[in-house]
């Protein structure tokens, strides 16, 4: 069980935060309006 925290809990978890990043990424705005436009809401 050592073993496995040590060697392979680090890329599990890597590749846990690249999906869930890339699942929640749609969901956030870009940004497509200059500040001046923005202001206007």
């Amino acid at each position: 069980m050592n073993d496995f925290l040590i060697f392979y809990a680090p890329f599990i978890v890597l590749i846990g935060v690249i999906l869930v990043a890339f699942i929640v990424a749609p969901f956030d705005d870009a940004v497509t309006k200059g500040p001046k436009e923005r202001k206007k809401k």
